[in-house]
This record gives structure tokens, C-alpha cells and sequence, in this order.
């Protein structure tokens, strides 16, 4: 999965697979040919699925339907990674160091030497500037909603930024963020149209434009990549799949070495029909149901207490092999268990039907004969937004239906296209999604800042081009607790902040958080090794480029 939209919302669960096959490379980078064949070594091509229909040429990566979302970084690479099972691990990239002024008002980032675009040209500070720039001034491109003031070069490898406030709260998705080269993009006029379908990155593989299909596309080494001897693989190759259980069966089929897709019943369809088949799921987020809190009926409290109330987290859990949500603040544990306010670490989940029903009739419904509540005559029923080709969230949706209609809440579930759910859920014409709101993030303040910062909320029928508090969530409060964070000067006055926040989450229910959302990696390690494992979890175990740049192929694979 590839944690970036929905698609950053939903687009993560996209399923991606990785299957090995043989690749005769020349040195000519993405103008190169590839065969497949039966041998091993440096050749190697990884080949990737993506669930949900055709691939598009569609690579600038700050258009929501880029290509680049299921292979994150491949291309374009970030200045720094952030690793989302580790608590503000951040692995130096194309920046090699970065310090803070005293205020925490200035970042200053040392970049690496040496590093070639893939077409030959230098990489310089001029790019850094021209990116963040070219972010800052077309809000279009801004899906991570960045806000720094400045961004400056001094020289050729090094670049200063500067923040109205404290900017230490958004440094991970600041600089988690693809640079594209300035001589190819200051050319393109309108880079909201521009697709980019011939890539020049700085990362690993460059992009085989001759093998370009609506059913895949290749990826091959970049000859010119800066990190000495790596790639170790050939390549990757990207293959469209109908949905997950279509990924599934490739990879038992043996095509299949490398896997994001969410599988049912794990150890019994998988890891057990081979000793080579391993899987490390380790839990990156929260997962639930989204409401749209602008619209009815969940612009009502007393509605998402109930419809909380009358989910049977374990069942829906279960449905999806994830560990069932227990802390109403939302964190997703065990990685956030340390920082849980002493005030509500009792505060957890309840399932609780005949409760339900008692708070909805409290708020003025009444029974029908039917078996469903209604209000002045409307009655309390709602509509869930999914992709249809994710199975898992079918799945969810189908508990989630069965649990509310004991409750008396009629349900629906609408399936749409991948490429259909974002412009429904960022412009607020949706009633219920599942899935988690863009992005994981290994700080308190990131995942709230995601879920909840009114600042992102913005009027149904407006397009959300940041993807964060697609749910709307608009209290004055919250956006107090937000400020009083981003202008804190000590750990007591943040711990407070964050406290406060936590407290917003429990009492107002922005979103119904059902289970803790792992990070899937599937693999045989028969042909190819490096993958994180629970033994040694350096990374998450879905692809992309760290991990990519771990792989070795197997001898006389």
C-alpha cells in the first residue's frame, strides 16, 4: 500500500505486488529495453500490481492521479523519509542534515553533492526552491497542505526555510515531499495539466516509456542514481490488476514476490501454502468510518455517538485481520500508548446497542415500524462511499451495515470506481467513507493535524485539494488547541495542547475510528531478501524506496 492519498484516502489501499523476472538492461536508463527471462542477479525486474483499473501516463507527483502514487519516491525522491512505524524516525535523503534556529522559526537543510538528475543535469538547491515555491503558489499542487513563508538558496547545497511559527510540528510532511527538476517543469506553462509522462527524477529508476500500457509500465535502474551500488534489482515493473482478490491469485500463482495487498486470512491463504511466504503488518495508523460532519445526519453529535456505539469494532476488525480500535482518542496503539493523556487512558470503546438506541431516542427519534428511527418525518439513514475493488472495505461496510441495522440506522453501500472516490470525498458530496484521512504520521500533532485542524475545513461543494479534515470538522476549540501547539515553547505547554486535542477527539467524535490500519508487506523470499521483518522492522513492508534499495536478489535465483 502507499500511503499518500485518499487516493490518499483510499488510493493506500490500493493493492501493489511484486513479482520477479529478468531484466536485460542497457545503460541508456529509461530508454532502455527489457526482456524477461529465467536468470537472477542485477537483472532483476520486480514486477508491482495495482488494483483498480487502468494505469495513466500520469506522473508529475502532485496530481492526485499520478503514477507515482503506487510507487512513492521510485522517481522523485523526498528530502527526507519518515518512517511510520517508528516515532519521528527521520532518515536523512536528499537533504544529509538539517538544523533549527533557537525559535524554531528556521530550517536550514545541507544537501547531498553529487546527485545527477536522470537525464545527466545536476541537482542543486535551485530545484528545492523552485519546488517548494511552485507548491506555495499553486494551492492545486499543495496536497500536503504545506505553509512554510519563505524558502531560500544559499549556494548550491543549502537551503533555508522559514515559518510564521513554530514550523517543528510540520517538518515531517514539509520535507516528505517530491522535488522535481526546475529545467524540466519552468517549461511546462500550467503544471496543473501537466502529466510529466516522461519522468526525470533523482531516484533509483527511471521510467521505460517504450513499455507504457494501460496494463503496465516498467521502471529501470537510473544509471545515474547517487547512492553507490544501488539499485541491486533491474527494476520494477507495474501491473494493473482488477482487484485485490485478482492480486491474491497471482501471487499464489507463483508470479508474485513482493506484495501491499490486504489478504484474508493471512496464515491460511498465504503464509502457510509455502515456508518461503512471509508477511509483517505492523500497525502505522487508524482506520474507520469517515462522516462527513457537514451534512446530515452526522452534523449531529448524539448520530455519531450512536452510530459509534452500535459498531462491533471486533467484527469489523476481524473482517480486515487488524487489531479492533480500543482508545477513544483515536491514537493508534501500541504506537502511541506512551503519549495518551493520564485523563484518558480509560476513555475506550463500547459496544452497546440498547445504549444507542437510548441516546437517538433522547435526541428525538422515534421507532417505525419499519424497525428503522426516524425525525420530524426523515428518516436516520446514510449512504457509505466506498471503491469497489477494495475488498476490505466491502467487507467492513457490510458489518458496519449489518451492526447499525439492529440499531435501527438504515445503511447503504455504494461502490464506486479508484478514480471516482476522491473528487466525492473532497468536495463533501458523500454522507460516510472508510479508510483513514490522508497520510500516516509518526507524531501526535501530524495524525491530529490530519484528521481535525478546522483550517482545512472548507464548505460542502469546495474542493479540499489538501485531502486533511475531509470529514469538515469546524470547532473553535480544536483550532485553539492547534495554536496553542504550533506556538508552544516548552514540552509542558505542547503536552497540554495535545492533551486538549485528545480531549476534542473523545468528546466530539470528528470521525469513528473502528481499527488500527497496518502497513501490509507480503513476499516469497525464494528469489529475492532485504525485506523488514518483525525480527528486524527498519521500515514498513509495503514497497517503495527504502525498502526497494534493501533488496537482493537471491544467488542462482
Amino acid at each position: 500500500m502507499i500511503p499518500r492519498t485518499r487516493v490518499r484516502l483510499l488510493g493506500a489501499l490500493t493493492a501493489t505486488v511484486l513479482a520477479v523476472t529478468v531484466a536485460a538492461c542497457s545503460d541508456e536508463g529509461s530508454g532502455s529495453t527489457t526482456t524477461t527471462g529465467t536468470g537472477g542477479g542485477a537483472g532483476l525486474i520486480v514486477n508491482t500490481a495495482i488494483s483498480g483499473g487502468d494505469l495513466q501516463d500520469v506522473f508529475n507527483p502532485y496530481l492526485p492521479t499520478s503514477g507515482t502514487q503506487a510507487n512513492r519516491f521510485m522517481i522523485y525522491e523526498p528530502l527526507v523519509q519518515v518512517n511510520k512505524i517508528k516515532a519521528e524516525d527521520y532518515k536523512p535523503w536528499l537533504a544529509k542534515s538539517w538544523t533549527w534556529s533557537s525559535d524554531s522559526k528556521t530550517l536550514t537543510l545541507q544537501l547531498q553533492t553529487g546527485v545527477k538528475w536522470s537525464d545527466g543535469q545536476p541537482f542543486s538547491s535551485a530545484d528545492v526552491v523552485y519546488t517548494y515555491n511552485l507548491l506555495k503558489q499553486t494551492p492545486a499542487l499543495n496536497l500536503n497542505g504545506l505553509e512554510f513563508q519563505t524558502v531560500t538558496a544559499q549556494g548550491d547545497s543549502t537551503v533555508v526555510m522559514t515559518f510564521k511559527a513554530n514550523g517543528r510540528p510540520a517538518f515531517p510532511k514539509t520535507v516528505n515531499t517530491e522535488i522535481v527538476p526546475q529545467h524540466i517543469y519552468s517549461k511546462q506553462g500550467d503544471l496543473t495539466k501537466y502529466n510529466d509522462p516522461d519522468p526525470i527524477g533523482t531516484g533509483p529508476f527511471t521510467l521505460d516509456k517504450a513499455q507504457f500500457s494501460p496494463q503496465s509500465y516498467t521502471m529501470v535502474k537510473n544509471p545515474n542514481y547517487w547512492q553507490a551500488g544501488l539499485p541491486k534489482i533491474g527494476g520494477i515493473r507495474v501491473i494493473s490488476y482488477k482487484d485485490n482478490a485478482a492480486v491474491l491469485s497471482a501471487l499464489l500463482q507463483g508470479d508474485v514476490d513482493w506484495s501491499s495487498a490486504y489478504i484474508a486470512n493471512v496464515d491460511q491463504s498465504f503464509a502457510s501454502k509455502s515456508p518461503h511466504n512471509k508477511y509483517f503488518w505492523p500497525v502505522i495508523g487508524s482506520d474507520g468510518l469517515i462522516t462527513n460532519n457537514a451534512a446530515a445526519p452526522f452534523d449531529d453529535l448524539q448520530v455519531r455517538k450512536a452510530t459509534s456505539m452500535a459498531i462491533n469494532r471486533k467484527q469489523v476488525a476481524d473482517s480486515a485481520n487488524r487489531p479492533a480500535a480500543t482508545s477513544m482518542t483515536g491514537l493508534p496503539l501500541p504506537l502511541f500508548q506512551s503519549v495518551i493523556a493520564d485523563k484518558y487512558k480509560s476513555s475506550t470503546y463500547t459496544y452497546d446497542v440498547a445504549g444507542a438506541k437510548k441516546l437517538l431516542e433522547a435526541d428525538g427519534y422515534t421507532m417505525g415500524s419499519d424497525g428503522y428511527y426516524a425525525k420530524g418525518g426523515k428518516p436516520l439513514e446514510f449512504t457509505i462511499t466506498i471503491p469497489s475493488a477494495y475488498t476490505e472495505q466491502i467487507a467492513a461496510a457490510q458489518v458496519i451495515q449489518a451492526n447499525l441495522k439492529q440499531a435501527g440506522m438504515k445503511v447503504d453501500v455504494n461502490g464506486v470506481s479508484v478514480d471516482a472516490i476522491d473528487p466525492i470525498t473532497t468536495k463533501g458530496q458523500y454522507q460516510a467513507t472508510i479508510g483513514y484521512p490522508i497520510d500516516e504520521y509518526t507524531t501526535v500533532y501530524g495524525l491530529y493535524n490530519a484528521w481535525m485542524n478546522p483550517k482545512y475545513s472548507v464548505p460542502v461543494g469546495t474542493v479540499d485539494q489538501t485531502k486533511q479534515n475531509i470529514e469538515r470538522w469546524n470547532d473553535p476549540q480544536t483550532a485553539k488547541y492547534f495554536a496553542d501547539y504550533e506556538n508552544a515553547s516548552t514540552d509542558d505547554q505542547r503536552n497540554a495542547a495535545v492533551e486538549g486535542l485528545q480531549g476534542r477527539f473523545v468528546d466530539g467524535m470528528p470521525w469513528l475510528i473502528l481499527s488500527y490500519y497496518q502497513g501490509y508487506g507480503d513476499w516469497n523470499d525464494s528469489k529475492v531478501t532485504g525485506f523488514p521483518t518483525t525480527d528486524n522492522p527498519y521500515w514498513t513492508a509495503n514497497p517503495s524506496e527504502v525498502v526497494a534499495l534493501q533488496l537482493t536478489p537471491v544467488t542462482g535465483s
